[in-house]
């Protein structure tokens, strides 16, 4: 849709005979030079059809013309004689150019140019004159060049974006001497190396052209638009003009540069995060087996230093201190070879052995917390292939969660059980709690999703990531009277997948 005001100024504004008609051909608009040709004024012309401009013999043809025009949606060009003042010569040879466009408050409406075929050759020639016609209308930035690539004409509204001067050449289509990288100067200069490229890649091969670039609209400032370029041809190929329109997308073009920086800082946000988590994750496991270490060397001193030293107990406790040592040491190596993605250092293990050493290791901390874990454990079940140590993080991982879920209970017992089944192809370790569930189960393993108060939910992440990189599975899921239960499956028979 376009705006009959837009269409009226600039038939008012064209050197040329012009005038308006509606869908039925009746004039509503004609300017001065219609009137200097016909001898009649503007009120005379509207109202009067506009076939009744013409000569007798030259309507018939002019009414069939512009019929099919109508029905095929195209441009009217051709030649009659419009009646004139002079007795003598009463008729003017003109080229007719007419095209229809729908506004908003009427509908269609036909825009008629009269060329004098008699005209000087320094005038636009017909096919000038109807692309300047036409891109005049357009509402968006359009212009035309010629075959050899210079610009030879912007319409109204790419005149006012650049504020050109009335008389500008550009205005016109003038041919005033220039080259085919005349409008860099329109152009940002950070831009011209890739206007030029595109361009002339434009020109060489004769083909669609399209790049965005920034257009300067007064100094200091340029907006971001589409330009898009094509060639208009004559009906034996030959190339005539190039055609284009520049689309502003200067807001999107800034709202995707807002939201890619945006983007970054978030990445760089959760990079900081995922290292202070796993720090704290990593200080987490390491802080218990070294609190045992300095108990069990604070009880070997008390055994060694009394006045009966009990070598026995001393011994057992620097036992303690080597066990726990070696601990720390496993978990620290382990969870550098599982960052580096290497392969889960695979062994022959039983998996009720890992659990019972698991619940060993998490036993005072649980009986401070008045926290009873029951156990049904498979006699039969089978041995499977796996990292022991990786698959120890994650028994830990769980029973934790676990016993932090059934402490959201202010009544009832506290509770965990612990299970293992097993079938043919794997074996399973379930771990449920007496808790309130879980909210979200399907993110429960999104890395840095957590329902705690602290942590960023890393935990789960991982513990699911080292159960697929062993070939296996942990899935959560909610039961109906209320707890949350956790299985691990792994394959008795194991192929690597690579970690993570």
């Amino acid at each position: 849709m376009t705006d009959s005001t837009d269409i009226r100024a600039f038939v008012q504004g064209s050197p040329h005979p012009s005038w308006l008609s509606d869908s039925d051909g009746r004039c509503i608009y004609a300017n001065p030079a219609l009137e200097r040709l016909t001898g009649a004024d503007a009120r005379q012309l509207e109202g009067s059809h506009w076939l009744d401009l013409l000569v007798g013999e030259d309507r018939p043809q002019a009414r069939e013309s512009w019929q099919e025009s109508r029905a095929g949606g195209r441009s009217l060009r051709i030649r009659v004689c419009i009646r004139g003042t002079s007795p003598e010569n009463n008729y003017a040879p003109v080229e007719v150019i007419g095209f229809g466009h729908y506004v908003t408050e009427i509908g269609e409406l036909w825009v008629f140019t009269a060329l004098h075929l008699h005209e000087p050759t320094h005038q636009h020639p017909p096919l000038e004159a109807q692309l300047q016609a036409t891109l005049n209308i357009i509402p968006v930035q359009a212009w035309y060049a010629l075959a050899s690539g210079t610009i030879a004409f912007v319409n109204e509204v790419t005149a006012s974006y650049l504020r050109l001067p009335q008389a500008h050449h550009l205005r016109y289509g003038a041919d005033v001497g220039g080259t085919r990288e005349s409008h860099l100067s329109y152009i940002h200069p950070e831009d011209h190396p890739h206007a030029r490229m595109q361009w002339s890649a434009c020109l060489r091969k004769h083909e669609v052209g399209e790049l965005q670039l920034r257009i300067l609209c007064e100094p200091g400032s340029a907006r971001w638009f589409l330009v898009r370029a094509e060639p208009l041809r004559a009906s034996n190929g030959e190339l005539l003009f190039w055609v284009g329109v520049n689309i502003d997308i200067d807001d999107a073009k800034r709202a995707a540069e807002a939201l890619d920086m945006a983007k970054e800082r978030m990445t760089r946000a959760a990079q900081v995060a995922t290292i202070v988590e796993l720090s704290t994750s990593i200080s987490h496991e390491i802080v218990q087996p070294l609190a045992a270490v300095v108990a069990n060397a604070r009880a070997a001193l008390n055994w060694l230093s009394s006045e009966s030293p009990n070598i026995d107990r001393a011994k057992n406790a620097i036992e303690g201190i080597l066990r726990d040592g070696m601990a720390v040491g496993n978990v620290i190596h382990e969870m550098r070879r599982l960052f580096k993605q290497e392969e889960p250092n695979r062994s022959i293990v039983q998996m009720n052995d890992l659990i019972l050493q698991t619940l060993k290791v998490l036993e005072p901390d649980l009986r401070d917390r008045n926290i009873v874990v029951s156990l049904n454990l498979s006699t039969e079940l089978p041995h499977t292939e796996a990292d022991a140590i990786l698959i120890q993080q994650v028994l830990l991982n769980l029973t934790r969660n676990a016993s932090e879920a059934v402490l959201e209970r202010v009544s009832g017992q506290r509770e965990i059980i612990i299970r293992t089944l097993f079938s043919d192809a794997e074996i399973t370790v379930e771990v449920e709690d007496t808790g309130f569930g879980i909210a979200t189960p399907d993110r429960i393993f999104e890395a840095f999703f957590t329902t705690k108060d602290e942590g960023l939910g890393v935990g789960l992440s991982i513990s699911r990531s080292i159960a697929e990189a062993h070939g296996g599975a942990l899935v959560a899921t909610n039961l109906e009277d209320g707890g949350a239960r956790f299985s691990l499956t792994l394959p008795r028979s194991f192929s690597p997948s690579g970690m993570m």
